[in-house]
């Protein structure tokens, strides 16, 4: 388990930093992947000033400086993490107090996110039974459960009750996490909604309305705080958000699976939604009942699986239960809001089924067995197809991709994290791992190595599948995009093995980075690999 995030500015804050900042701090954060292009006619983002912004302070004893400022600025400190919420008005000023003890470290608006709900739903019963499959019986729920960030849910709805909880107890103002929680996972009691995962564990964290990137950023991390192994989201914004990204990196590190909502926005400009479009999510797309890309679902290269998303039953609080005329604490609903849990709900049957498998396992189990829908193969409206409940509790297990995430070099040398990973080796002997990549969800892996002074190293990367390329960084390298760092390099191609020798020549031990990253051959959208290290001679 990887230790509290720390965060640094992305190439989209920087840019929203300026209209805060007379001098926003140059040091821009560069392995962030990039944002995926919107696609269509009008994909355009408007912005407008919201009414918090966003202040991350950097770590260490600057830290406690920093929160000594941010009591006199009134502003509030995400759970665990060195980012506070501040007043726009007190927010210039707060970044000024911060930069002069050379603790500010980035800023961005608190942008607004909305739930992923349509408005097109039509009575239907087809969903369970495409994703579960005929005669499949649930084993019995255990401690693998879904934390639903959304609306407090209703736990003392029939289809809800004994196995959902709130995190932090309230009132129920809305009925979006009910409707949610239930299509993941409502109970089997002869009436109601019967959930994907019949009374898995249920933990309810509420977000207000209108729900901030601070508050679900919030909440993220106080789900895989929790012990979720699978965080359902189902809402998004087209504005990215540093600090959201960051507890969903955080949430993954502790070993949580977080599925996300792609987004309703293909008539709206086709918007890359957040955090659906973030790497190490696994983002949903929503069909009809013929199997089609609904009408409303967005569509881009982060679409991992799809799911019913039209006319989904779902329980409903008895105070909101007005939408069909008939107050039975059933309604339907369509939107990728409930695409999403369908699939929270298969991820977890099957970590309870797979206890063997990690969170990174459990997305890639989910996409290499979804059932493929037209057109054939991997498309942006439907990802790799319908979730597959009983192909995916058959499929092998995949390569377990260790040490994520570790996208680049700053994922591993301290700066995202609160301390650098443990070098892989350390020049003694020989030693091997294995690991995946993938264009849109994994894009870099970046390992730490230690070389002995005065040694040479032969370092091997052998693709099983895909075009897996090999460079290697000297220690004064903070990002992959210093390619004035490299020291070792080699792309063979698809399919062929990559290597490099690197020597010290110093008196002393020297840092390495290895960084594996895809090639540009159009080989694909993922890899499989395995990594080598071996010492050759002393110098």
């Amino acid at each position: 388990m990887r230790s509290v995030l720390l965060l640094r500015l992305a190439p989209g804050a920087l840019l929203l930093a300026c209209v805060l900042l007379a001098a926003p701090t140059a040091q821009a954060f560069e392995e962030r992947p990039m944002r995926l292009p919107a696609t269509g006619p009008g994909a355009v983002a408007a912005s407008a000033q919201p009414p918090s912004w966003l202040v991350a302070a950097e770590p260490g004893l600057r830290a406690a400086r920093a929160g000594a400022i941010a009591r006199r600025f009134g502003a509030r400190k995400l759970r665990g993490v060195a980012v506070y919420r501040v007043a726009t008005g007190r927010a210039r000023a707060f970044a000024a107090a911060l930069r002069e003890v050379a603790a500010l470290r980035y800023a961005e608006p608190d942008v607004a996110l909305k739930r992923q709900s349509a408005l097109d739903a039509d009575p239907g019963g087809y969903v369970r039974g495409y994703v579960v499959g005929p005669g499949l019986a649930p084993p019995a729920p255990g401690p693998v459960a879904i934390a639903v960030v959304d609306d407090l849910a209703d736990v003392s709805h029939p289809d809800l009750a004994g196995h959902a909880r709130q995190l932090k107890p309230g009132p129920i103002l809305a009925p979006h996490g009910t409707q949610v929680a239930s299509a993941a996972a409502g109970a089997f009691n002869g009436a109601g909604v019967l959930g994907v995962f019949p009374g898995a564990p249920i933990l309810s964290i509420g977000l207000p309305q209108p729900i901030k990137c601070f508050d679900a950023a919030d909440a993220i991390i106080a789900a895989a705080e929790a012990g979720a192994k699978v965080i359902n989201l189902s809402f998004g914004s087209a504005e990215d958000c540093t600090t959201m990204f960051g507890a969903a990196q955080i949430a993954y590190s502790k070993g949580s699976l977080v599925v996300a909502a792609a987004g309703n926005e293909f008539a709206q400009g086709n918007l890359v939604i957040f955090p659906a479009g973030y790497p190490h999510v696994l983002s949903v797309a929503a069909l009809d009942p013929s199997l089609r890309p609904s009408r409303f679902s967005s569509a881009n290269a982060a679409i991992d699986v799809a799911a019913p998303g039209v006319a989904v039953p779902v329980a409903t609080p008895a105070g909101f239960d007005t939408e069909d005329g008939v107050v039975d604490g059933v309604t339907t609903g369509s939107g990728t809001s409930f695409a999403a849990p369908i699939v929270s709900g298969a991820a977890a049957w099957l970590a309870t089924s797979r206890r063997d498998l990690s969170n990174g396992q459990l997305a890639d189990v989910l996409r290499h067995s979804a059932r493929d829908v037209p057109p054939a193969g991997y498309d942006r409206n439907t990802g790799f197809g319908l979730v597959d409940l009983a192909a995916a509790l058959a499929l092998p297990a995949p390569v377990r991709d260790v040490h994520e995430p570790n996208d680049g070099i700053s994922f591993v040398n301290g700066d995202w994290f609160a301390k650098p990973d443990p070098y892989v080796w350390r020049g003694s002997g020989r030693h091997r791992l294995s690991g995946s990549a993938d264009r849109i969800e994994d894009p870099y892996d970046v390992y730490r190595i230690r070389l002995p002074r005065r040694s040479s190293a032969r370092i091997r990367v052998r693709p099983a599948s895909g075009d897996p390329d090999l460079l290697v960084f000297n220690s004064s390298a903070a990002s992959i995009r210093e390619t004035r760092q490299i020291v070792g390099r080699s792309r063979r191609g698809p399919l062929k093995t990559d290597a490099v020798t690197i020597r010290n020549t110093a008196r002393v031990a020297r840092r390495y980075y290895v960084a594996i990253v895809l090639g540009e051959t159009g080989s694909g959208l993922n890899a499989t690999y395995d990594l080598q290290f071996e010492r050759t001679k002393r110098r």
